[in-house]
C-alpha cells in the first residue's frame, strides 16, 4: 500500500502529538495521584491525631463510654471510615462499625507502632488505592502504653476521581490528536500535495515534448520557490535545446560544405589528370585529321572521315576544357584567422561520430595563439581529413588528441613563428612499407572501406598552398601523429618539406 505525502505528514503529526500529549497526560495523572494521596494522608493524620487525643483523654479519665460516643459520632459523620481501639495486648476494645477485614489489615502493625511510639500510615491494596490506614499509639501521662487506635479510610472516592481524570485526559488527547492530524492533512493537501501534483503533471508534459509547460507558483514559501525554479529550468532547457538544434544544423551545413569541397578537389585532380593524359594525344590526333582533310589528292570518303575525326576531337577537347573550368579550384581566400575557433568547429562536428565509434576526443589549445593568414574553409578541410583518418585507424576505447600550440619552423635551420596543429591517435600506426607513399593521390590502404587515396594528398596540397609544413610520426602498434605548421601572420614563407 502506497501512502501519499499528505497521509505521511498526517500520521507523523498524529504520532508526534500522541507522544507529546501522552507523556504530558501521564505526567499529569501521576501528579494528580500524588496530590490526592498527599491530601488523603494529611486528612487521615489530622483525623487520627484528633481521635488519638480524644481516646487517650477518655481512657485516662476511665470514661469508656466516652470512647464509644466518639466512635459513634465519627460513624455518623462518615460511615466509610472505620476506627478501631486496641488495648496494650492488641485486643480489640471498640470500633466504629466492626469490620473484621479492618482488624486483619491493622493487626500486623500494632506491635511495631506500640514499640516505636510513633504513628504509622500506609496505603494498602493494588497500586495502594484500596485503603489508607493509620495506626496511632495511645499513651498515659507517664508515657506508658494504653493501646493503639487504628483508622482505616477506604479510597473509593480517590480511585473514582483518578479514573475520571484518566478518562477525561484520554478523551482530550484523542480529540486533540484527531484534530491536529485532520488539520495537518488538510494543510498538506492544500500547500504540498496539490502543488506537487501540478509539478508532476508539468514534468510529464515536458517529458512528452511540451517545452512550454509551467507550474503556477504563488506565495514565497519553499514549495513556491521550488515551482519557480522548475519554471526557470524548463525555460533554460528550451533555450539550450534550440541552441543544440541550431548547432546541429550548423554542423550539418559545415559537413555538407566540406564534403562538397572535398568532392570538387577530387574532381579537379581527376580532371587535371585527364587533361594531362588525354590533351597531348588528342592534339596530335586533331592535327593529323586536319592535315588529311586538307589534302585534295585523297578520295572524298577519306577526307570526309578525317573531317569527322577532326570535329569529334574538337568536341572532346571542349568537354575536357569545360570539365576543367567547372572543377578548377578557386584561389584561396586568405585572411587573418584564429585557428582555435576554426579547428574547434571541426572537433565539435566530428564529436558525434567519435561517440558513435566509442572513441574519445581531447582538444587542447594554448590560451594565446598568434593569428595566421589562411583560408578558414581549407584549414577546416585539413582538420577534417586528418581527424577522419584518425577515427578510421583508432579502435573502440582509443583516444584522439587534437592540440594547437605556438611553435616555430624553418628551412635550413632558420626559425619562424607558426601555429602547430597536431592530430594524434592510438591506432595501429602506418606500415613501414607504405609510409613514403601516403601523400600520393589515389594511394590508399582503405580501398575496401571506401577510401579514395585523396585525403592526405588534398591535405598536402593545401598545406603547400599556405607555405606550411606537414610531418608524420608513427609507431607500429602505438599510433600516428600528424603535425602541421601554419606560418603566423608576418612570418616569412617557407617551402614545405614532405
Amino acid at each position: 500500500m502506497r501512502l501519499t505525502l499528505s497521509t505521511k505528514l498526517s500520521l507523523g503529526l498524529a504520532l508526534t502529538s500522541a507522544t507529546i500529549l501522552g507523556s504530558y497526560g501521564a505526567w499529569q495523572l501521576q501528579r494528580e495521584e500524588t496530590e490526592l494521596r498527599r491530601t488523603a494522608e494529611h486528612n487521615l493524620r489530622l483525623l487520627g491525631t484528633a481521635v488519638q487525643v480524644a481516646v487517650e483523654n477518655s481512657i485516662r479519665d476511665e470514661q469508656v463510654a466516652d470512647v464509644r460516643e466518639i466512635l459513634e459520632a465519627l460513624e455518623l459523620r462518615d460511615s466509610s471510615v472505620d476506627v478501631l481501639v486496641f488495648d496494650p495486648k492488641g485486643q480489640l476494645q471498640a470500633n466504629s462499625w466492626g469490620s473484621s477485614q479492618s482488624v486483619v489489615l491493622v493487626r500486623q502493625a500494632l506491635q511495631e507502632v506500640d514499640a516505636a511510639r510513633r504513628p504509622e500510615i500506609w496505603f494498602d491494596g493494588p497500586r495502594g488505592l484500596s485503603n489508607l490506614i493509620g495506626v496511632f499509639p495511645l499513651r498515659d501521662d507517664q508515657g506508658g502504653s494504653l493501646g493503639t487506635v487504628a483508622v482505616v479510610w477506604p479510597l473509593d472516592v480517590l480511585r473514582h476521581d483518578l479514573n475520571a481524570t484518566a478518562t477525561t485526559a484520554v478523551l482530550s488527547c484523542v480529540t486533540l490528536i484527531a484534530g491536529i492530524a485532520g488539520v495537518g492533512w488538510l494543510l498538506s493537501l492544500i500547500f504540498v500535495r496539490r502543488p506537487l501534483r501540478r509539478l508532476t503533471d508539468a514534468m510529464r508534459a515536458v517529458e512528452a515534448g511540451n517545452w512550454t509547460a509551467s507550474v503556477p507558483s504563488k506565495g514565497s514559501d519553499e514549495v513556491a520557490a521550488a515551482l519557480s525554479e522548475f519554471n526557470s529550468m524548463v525555460r533554460e532547457l528550451e533555450r539550450a535545446r534550440r541552441k543544440l538544434i541550431e548547432a546541429a544544423e550548423a554542423r550539418e551545413a559545415l559537413e555538407s560544405g566540406l564534403q562538397r569541397l572535398d568532392k570538387l578537389v577530387t574532381v579537379g585532380q581527376l580532371s587535371a589528370g585527364l587533361a594531362h593524359e588525354i590533351g597531348s594525344p588528342l592534339q596530335v590526333l586533331n592535327g593529323r585529321a586536319r592535315a588529311i582533310a586538307a589534302r585534295s589528292d585523297l578520295p572524298q570518303e577519306v577526307r570526309r572521315s578525317a573531317q569527322i575525326v577532326e570535329e569529334q576531337s574538337d568536341r572532346i577537347g571542349k568537354i575536357v576544357e569545360q570539365l576543367l573550368s567547372f572543377a578548377r579550384r578557386k584561389g584561396a581566400q586568405m585572411s587573418e584567422v584564429d585557428l582555435a575557433t576554426t579547428v574547434r568547429a571541426v572537433v565539435d562536428l566530428m564529436e558525434p561520430e567519435a561517440r558513435r565509434r566509442r572513441v574519445g576526443l581531447e582538444f587542447d589549445t594554448s590560451s594565446a595563439l598568434p593569428r595566421v593568414v589562411a583560408d578558414s574553409d581549407r584549414i577546416q578541410q585539413v582538420t577534417m581529413n586528418l581527424m577522419s583518418n584518425a577515427l578510421r585507424a583508432t579502435p573502440p576505447g582509443g583516444i584522439i588528441r587534437i592540440s594547437l600550440t605556438g611553435a616555430s619552423f624553418g628551412e635550413n635551420g632558420g626559425a619562424d613563428g607558426s601555429v602547430r596543429l597536431r592530430v594524434s591517435d592510438t591506432g595501429g600506426g602506418i606500415p613501414e612499407d607504405v609510409r613514403d607513399r601516403i601523400f600520393e593521390p589515389f594511394f590508399t590502404t582503405w580501398a575496401a572501406n571506401g577510401g579514395t587515396g585523396l585525403g592526405l594528398a588534398v591535405v598536402k596540397s593545401i598545406v603547400d598552398e599556405h607555405a606550411g609544413l606537414i610531418e608524420v610520426s608513427t609507431t607500429a602498434g602505438q599510433g600516428t601523429s600528424v603535425t602541421v605548421h601554419f606560418p603566423s601572420a608576418g612570418a616569412r614563407s617557407v617551402v614545405a618539406v614532405a
